[in-house]
């Protein structure tokens, strides 16, 4: 495993996705930067799934 994804790999992937496209590194660190500021100050026990709606299939 490991290595990186062809762009038609990732269009089949995609095709998964309620969002359609597949996710980056600046999705997860916009996930993790939410969670560590303010915003997020009243937030507690939740899973936050960030995974371009797959979990929603």
């Amino acid at each position: 495993m490991g290595g990186t994804l062809t762009d038609e790999r990732k269009a089949e992937l995609a095709e998964d996705l309620l969002i359609r496209r597949v996710g980056t590194v600046d999705d997860i660190g916009a996930a993790i930067e939410f969670l560590i500021g303010a915003e997020s100050g009243w937030i507690t026990g939740q899973t936050l799934n960030v995974d371009g709606g797959l979990y929603m299939h």
